[in-house]
């Protein structure tokens, strides 16, 4: 008992640490468990990260991929080739690297959370730590977990900035959101939609002057990290596009699987289709020796663009909202590599219009052991749905401008991927999403509070955003203006 009495005290002194030290403690369990190198390439892309490190990992071939590094952005790459120029070929110590990356995202997740309680917060450090999405992702050689980490960071300093809107945490919102999108490029139009709602935040607490101050900073720290892409783009390519994969995305991504959803054309053969097309009109304007990238992808969106037009506007609709149910409930469990090398067929290319013809013909036709895993997590994940959508109205009862920005979050990501669906895709909401999960957690945890802001407010003082809101609200300012209102 008195062992306990120490640790729950040390725990409640030191929760972020704790919180850190368990979600290590995990990762490093689970890397443990994989075996082979393989293992570390469970996703297609991670074997061409791997060799593309492997490629700057060498003086002579450095600046030659750099500066032709164009369909990805740069940073995850220039980690893998600092580990591989150290450390030699060994992905193991990349997953090291990044359970610790991924410790640190589940520390920013549970100090997101204490913005609105320390419960919450220690509770969504839990959770995070837990997360079979992130523990998953964080063991193969992918962006994801680097980008989670500074996308995360982002949304603290985001939250932070609204509570108190000063220039440092401006900056380091921006830097933030830069990094971030120097990992990925999905990011670009939150960051740009963020400097007007930082200018907004700033005039309502400190000025115009303050204000325009706050959000030139958040711009320029956003922008500093991705200003050696734009300027070798526009100087050796003469494009201002921070990559040149948007029209692949558009290709070979969007437009098969939304004509597969308004007609039941199999995906394969629409990327066929696509991909003659493409080769053909290059051939037309005798390009097909061009070797600006940017000018080829403009070419193939040209293409997409076309068939985008013909395609009815109801298959866009239902295609990504069938996406949007796929990105949400499909388990994380499915991308593990030791359940992925189980025999399984293709999802897009499994016959069907609806999602729910595709899903009987995908789990039913072929049932064995990755099927019955895969309905498995799926009944797994309607309680987590359940908790989810609890917190985000309880949020909203609490704290409105926190569900709106959460919900913004969740709908950006929702949006632009579209009906590309996958369960790492699901990974920039994991924060938003863990965090709703702590709120629905800590108002079932104490059921005799009228509701969570009562525990907020009472229990956890001056800390909280909830307390911080409705202290402000107390102001002798505040209060002179409700006086001459009234």
């Amino acid at each position: 008992m008195h062992i306990c009495s120490r640790l729950g005290s040390r725990i409640a002194h030191y929760p972020l640490t704790t919180v850190f030290f368990l979600a290590l403690s995990v990762r490093l369990a689970n890397i443990a468990l994989l075996k082979g190198d393989s293992s570390f390439f469970a996703e297609t892309d991670a074997l061409g990260y791997w060799a593309l490190g492997a490629t700057l990992a060498k003086g002579n071939t450095f600046w030659p991929t750099l500066l032709q590094l164009t369909d990805r952005m740069p940073l995850y790459p220039l980690l893998l080739a600092a580990v591989q120029s150290t450390f030699g070929d060994s992905p193991r110590v990349v997953a090291l690297i990044q359970a610790v990356i991924d410790s640190g995202t589940c520390v920013f997740i549970a100090a997101l959370g204490t913005l609105v309680s320390p419960l919450i917060g220690f509770l969504a450090g839990v959770l995070a730590s837990f997360s079979i999405t992130l523990i998953v992702t964080s063991s193969q050689i992918l962006t994801e977990t680097l980008f989670l980490f500074f996308f995360t960071l982002l949304l603290l300093m985001g939250a932070r900035f609204i509570l108190y809107p000063t220039k440092s945490l401006a900056v380091l919102a921006g830097l933030s959101g830069g990094i971030a999108l120097a990992t990925r490029p999905a990011i670009a139009l939150l960051l740009i939609a963020a400097v007007p709602l930082v200018f907004v935040v700033a005039l309502m607490r400190r000025g115009i002057v303050q204000a325009l101050a706050a959000s030139a900073l958040f711009a320029l720290a956003a922008a500093g990290p991705i200003a050696p892409v734009l300027a070798r783009n526009a100087v050796y390519y003469h494009s201002w596009n921070l990559t040149s994969q948007a029209a692949e995305h558009l290709a070979l991504w969007i437009v098969p699987l939304v004509q597969q959803r308004a007609d039941g054309t199999p995906y394969y053969m629409t990327v066929e289709r696509i991909d003659n097309l493409y080769h053909q009109r290059l051939a037309e304007r005798d390009l097909t020796g061009e070797t600006n990238p940017f000018r080829r992808e403009a070419i193939r969106s040209e293409v997409a663009r076309e068939e985008m037009a013909r395609l009815p506007l109801s298959a866009y609709v239902e295609a990504w909202l069938e996406g949007m149910v796929v990105n949400l409930a499909v388990p994380a469990l499915l991308v593990d590599p030791r359940v992925r090398v189980l025999p399984k067929p293709s999802l897009y290319n499994t016959p069907g219009v609806t999602l729910w013809e595709k899903t009987h013909a995908y789990v039913f036709e072929h049932l064995g052991l990755y099927q019955i895993l895969l309905l498995v997590g799926l009944a797994s994940m309607l309680p987590v749905l359940v908790l989810e959508i609890t917190g985000f109205i309880i949020l909203a009862r609490i704290l409105p401008w926190a569900a709106v920005l959460g919900g913004g979050v969740l709908a950006y990501f929702l949006l632009i991927n579209g009906p590309v669906a996958a369960p790492k895709y699901r990974l920039p909401m994991e924060p938003v999403l863990i965090v709703l999960c702590a709120i629905a957690l800590a108002a079932w945890l104490q059921p005799k509070r009228k509701a969570i802001g009562d525990t907020t407010l009472d229990t956890y003082g001056k800390g909280s955003a909830a307390s911080i809101a409705a202290n402000s609200l107390r102001s002798p300012r505040v209060e002179d203006s409700i006086s001459r209102r009234s």
